[in-house]
């Protein structure tokens, strides 16, 4: 056995020297007896589609698109060319792109021209006698110097496929940043646009509390109701004013939030479109090949996957450490001590072989860097299945969230339309004489902060959209691995 590798059994013949040499010499670093076993990934976790929930397509590229908001679509494009943390990784991408030519460049034989000219004096008392006490100018002119590593292990095959996953892992992790930012504007926007519609409610419910205040203070006055009414009526124009306070450092925020991931500082400009609550929300759903699905359209899964084959390829560079190491070399030119003559045929000089080098003893460092690289592997294998169950997680999440927010929407619509009725009672008896106007307020504001309800309630309807659109891979496809395929193969 040579190492892990089976060896023929061939006759002895003088030629046959140096093989020999090898196979006698390479035992003496051969591989460990024992590394960590390289499991088989496990399969993947089922997941039960909820009940009643919709088929729908997988997410399109530009998904937020879907949601009619120009003033949105500007913000993601000014994010997508200016954000900070998407240039860096466009730069990782760029840096493994250079790796995976430096990589390749050790498969392929490597040329120069070499030139020398030295100027050496020789001591009167040296060595060469012939020379002591003179001075030579000694001239080298190689046009040809060629060398080649011998691949017979496969080592920089490895290392280049190694290079090759780094790259398109990088890129997927590159998509995971576009899609994380793409994420947080969509997320940030609904909300800026949530708390701008909820402040123009809030400052509605005002002008109705106003009202019931100067109601109750008429009241009062006239003997028809006491204190208690009119010191009610002022704590809850009070609570207004402290949440409309409140909206107004929330959409500051909100647009600051915006205006960073943007790529602008505090000060920019961030435009909102006003909210449109007859408008229909995006639908909730599932696509049809999940999960399965989520292993080509989730780009922080396909950058895990890519790391395991990356780092399968360092454990195979690895074990081929343990072999002969064979450069070949080629050299032609002249050298002379003396410029005139260097160009005479008999200073014509070459050279061709073999330079072979192979570990006999290391001290242990070919074991250690093939079992740390082993460990890189298991470690790679267990974060892809993680990334996968947190995958998973996520989108089970958003669809349990959203039946949760379906639910609340259809209890805030039926709440809201015995409010307007129990409103427009109130109004008809107040109009007919029957009642004062006092109840008729209290109950259009009752109203008022079931519309605020319902705004809060639209706002987490289309941030749980959004989290289920990312959650679902935001449009990645395996279109980049091939891609990365095309541009490497």
């Amino acid at each position: 056995m040579f190492g892990e590798r089976q060896i023929v059994a061939v006759k002895f013949r003088p030629h046959h020297l140096m093989p020999a040499l090898f196979l006698l010499l390479t035992g003496c670093a051969g591989l460990p007896k024992y590394l960590p076993r390289n499991g088989d990934a496990t399969a993947l976790p089922k997941m039960a589609r909820p009940a009643g929930m919709t088929t729908i397509p997988w997410p399109r590229a530009r998904w937020w698109q879907a949601l009619r908001q120009p003033a949105l679509n500007t913000l993601v494009a000014q994010a997508l060319a200016h954000n900070p943390d998407l240039r860096e990784a466009s730069a990782r991408v760029l840096l493994a792109e250079a790796q995976v030519t430096a990589a390749h460049s050790r498969l392929l034989p490597h040329f120069q021209l070499g030139l020398a000219f030295t100027q050496q004096y020789f001591s009167a008392q040296g060595l060469h006698l012939s020379a002591n006490g003179t001075g030579n100018f000694y001239t080298e002119l190689n046009p040809i110097e060629a060398r080649y590593h011998v691949d017979l292990w496969g080592r920089d095959a490895d290392l280049v496929r190694a290079a090759r996953g780094r790259l398109a892992m990088v890129r997927a992790q590159a998509a995971q940043t576009r899609l994380l930012l793409s994420t947080a504007i969509a997320l940030h926007y609904v909300a800026l646009q949530g708390d701008t519609q909820l402040l123009r409610e809030e400052r509605r419910l005002r002008h109705w509390q106003k009202a019931a205040l100067q109601v109750a203070e008429q009241a009062y006055r006239s003997g028809l109701e006491d204190r208690s009414a009119v010191d009610g009526a002022k704590v809850t124009s009070q609570q207004s004013s402290q949440r409309c306070a409140a909206l107004v450092a929330a959409i500051a925020a909100q647009k600051h939030a915006l205006a960073d991931l943007a790529g602008q500082g505090p000060d920019a400009v961030i435009d909102v479109n006003a909210a449109d609550a007859r408008q229909p929300l995006p639908d909730v759903g599932v696509p049809a090949q999940l999960p399965m699905g989520l292993l080509g359209r989730r780009p922080d899964i396909v950058a895990a996957r890519w790391a395991v084959r990356a780092a399968a390829a360092q454990v195979g560079a690895a074990r081929a450490a343990f072999y002969p190491n064979i450069n070949l070399r080629l050299l032609a030119g002249w050298n002379s001590i003396h410029l005139a003559d260097l160009f005479d045929p008999g200073n014509f000089a070459h050279a061709v072989g073999p330079a072979i080098t192979l570990p006999i003893f290391e001290g242990g460092a070919l074991r250690a860097q093939l079992r740390s690289q082993n460990a890189v592997f298991l470690a790679a294998q267990d974060h892809y299945r993680a990334t996968i169950l947190n995958a998973l997680r996520q989108v089970a999440d958003v669809l349990s969230e959203a039946q949760r927010l379906q639910r609340d929407a259809a209890a805030l619509r039926a709440q809201w339309r015995s409010q307007r009725n129990q409103w427009l009672l109130q109004r008809s008896a107040w109009r007919s004489g029957l009642a004062s106007r006092l109840p008729s307020l209290e109950a259009r504001i009752q109203l008022q902060r079931t519309r605020e309800a319902e705004t809060v309630d639209r706002t987490r309807r289309l941030q749980n959209w959004v989290l289920l659109e990312s959650a679902l891979g935001g449009g990645y496809t395996l279109a980049h691995e091939q891609q990365t395929k095309e541009h490497d193969g």
